[in-house]
């Protein structure tokens, strides 16, 4: 089995408990003298193969690092995208397409690995993950009425609003503008964007505040 190590937390005496979101979901194992045999499995970030045992609570028999995130913590800017990042794949429903979604994390890590901005990459991963979800937001058509004259967007609402249903707003039609580039961008490739990063960001966070009534940690630094 393959995982990414999202958090470890101490298990009795030299143990440790070893959370990991994997193709089938969120696994929890157990490492029997972590501290000493097993440090490249308990770090945060690590993509492992692994062998466990059988049981409620398996211990790992054997792994190996397929790649290690683990320096992506010694960028700020970049720990700071992180945080939201592991908040959303611990919520994530057992139910879900773990698979798809396990391919995606593995390649929003290696974006945050090789792109300049940080927040673009964050951005992305937030916006295509409300899916996930079931709350995307309605991008294509009026939210209320199915209306394609979009001349507003509203958070609260969850999508864009037409011209019948609402007035014009520069700056939300701007922002309507920008989620759709990004949600239906190919990948992570650059897009123009009207609005900051941090506005972009700062209604994402609303948007899964109200919607998946989460509030994720904060980006800003």
């Amino acid at each position: 089995m393959e995982g990414i190590v999202i958090k470890s937390i101490d298990y009795k005496e030299k143990s440790k408990l070893i959370y990991l979101y994997t193709p089938e979901g969120m696994k929890s194992v157990k490492a029997i003298d972590a501290n000493k045999t097993k440090l490249g499995f308990i770090t945060t970030l690590n993509h492992v193969e692994f062998e466990h045992s059988a049981g409620k609570l398996p211990t790992v028999l054997e792994y190996s690092i397929k790649k290690s995130f683990y320096h992506l913590y010694e960028d700020i800017s970049k720990i700071q995208m992180i945080m939201p990042i592991i908040d959303v794949i611990q919520n994530i429903e057992e139910e879900a397409p773990h698979a798809r979604i396990f391919s995606f994390v593995r390649e929003t890590l290696d974006a945050l690995e090789t792109m300049v901005s940080p927040k673009f990459v964050l951005s992305i991963f937030l916006l295509k993950m409300l899916s996930v979800f079931g709350v995307r937001p309605a991008l294509n058509d009026c939210v209320l009425c199915g209306n394609q004259t979009i001349v507003n967007f509203s958070i609260p609402q969850g999508g864009a609003l037409c011209d019948k249903c609402s007035f014009y707003n520069e700056k939300a039609y701007a922002l309507f503008q920008d989620f759709k580039e990004l949600y239906y961008g190919k990948g992570f490739a650059v897009v123009s964007l009207n609005s900051s990063l941090d506005t972009i960001l700062e209604q994402v966070y609303n948007y899964y505040l109200i919607h998946v009534n989460l509030r994720l940690k904060s980006y800003k630094i």
